[in-house]
């Protein structure tokens, strides 16, 4: 049986709280060395070795569980490779791991492996030749963009922004466009499958599925799209006393945070969908809940403790990671 990089970290800390001194380490392995080298930020909780993170929030400092490297793959496996994991890129699959876990090369170790992984892989080429849209629509894909402009907002649902993706092939259910509204400070995201972007859709969806929810914001921002400058939108911001801002002809896209986040969908749905391309509504919601809980690089936290002061409990925090004194 291999014995573990971190077996003699865990003797040594059973025996001594007093750091070992290299000539008791030098003819270790480099890993054991690695965490040689940390042993101040090392301690043992419940029989598992962990190391205290620093995560750059205000919060405070958590524990990663180190884990061993013959457990290394089950948990890329969970945070990657199941539907608890999404198949996110390299960076969002990164954020998630190290919120509960370490070891050494971990960012190489991720790295390979979603470059190794053939959902991945496939993702990225389909993305860099054709999308859910294209299939159904053909012209060009990629839309203009001008000069970014980065909005500040001082609390959660002052600001929201708003779009409309399609059209994509028929679902089963009759959808055929998707609706996204994103809060400017937390990047929590709603994503409504609606059957066409009228108006008087768009306007229906908001009220009930969103204002009901979590309360009108002060602002809305969208494009210049027909159905955000009707007079059933404008006349329901009216009602509902939020201020309507757009973008403008010369800035099209005065802040791409929705648009980023409708090509992150639309490749994640290119890959998930079945052939007949029926079923891509019925992906949406469970993408949702692996965005939400991923950190955001703007905001450094998850768009769902931003929100909720918590983060979502996913199927993977279930299962049981257990890291041995050997293994």
């Amino acid at each position: 049986m291999e014995v573990s990089d971190i077996k003699p970290i865990l003797e040594w800390m059973k025996a001594s709280a007093s750091k070992p001194k290299w000539s008791d380490v030098s003819a270790m392995s480099s890993t054991t060395k690695s965490y040689w080298d940390q042993w101040d930020r090392l301690l043992i909780q419940d029989g598992v070795l962990c190391r205290k993170w620093e995560n750059g929030r205000r919060d405070r400092c958590h524990l990663q569980m180190v884990v061993p490297k013959a457990k290394v793959p089950d948990v890329l496996q969970l945070y990657h490779s199941v539907c608890s994991g999404g198949h996110l890129g390299v960076k969002r699959t990164l954020l998630k791991i190290r919120e509960q876990f370490y070891w050494v090369h971990c960012y190489d170790d991720i790295e390979d492996w979603c470059r190794k992984c053939t959902t991945y892989a496939d993702r990225e080429e389909c993305a860099s030749t054709t999308n859910l849209r294209s299939l159904y629509r053909k012209g060009p894909q990629i839309r203009s963009r001008g000069a970014l402009k980065l909005y500040n907002v001082g609390a959660p649902w002052d600001r929201i922004a708003i779009d409309v993706a399609g059209p994509f092939p028929e679902s089963e259910s009759g959808n055929k466009y998707f609706m996204v509204v994103m809060d400017y400070f937390t990047k929590w995201l709603e994503v409504f499958a609606i059957p066409n972007e009228e108006a008087s859709t768009v306007a229906d969806k908001l009220v009930h599925e969103v204002f009901c929810h979590f309360g009108v914001p002060l602002e809305i921002h969208s494009d210049q799209g027909r159905n955000f400058e009707s007079q059933i939108f404008q006349e329901t911001c009216t009602v509902m006393d939020t201020h309507k801002t757009r973008t403008t002809s010369y800035h099209p896209q005065s802040d791409g945070m929705v648009e980023r986040f409708i090509q992150t969908l639309e490749r994640y749905l290119t890959k998930v969908v079945e052939k007949r391309q029926r079923d891509w509504d019925r992906h949406i919601q469970p993408f949702l809940v692996l965005y939400r809980s991923a950190v955001h690089e703007h905001t450094s936290v998850t768009p769902a403790f931003a929100k909720f002061r918590r983060e979502l409990r996913l199927p993977a925090d279930h299962r049981n990671i257990t890291c041995p004194d050997a293994v």
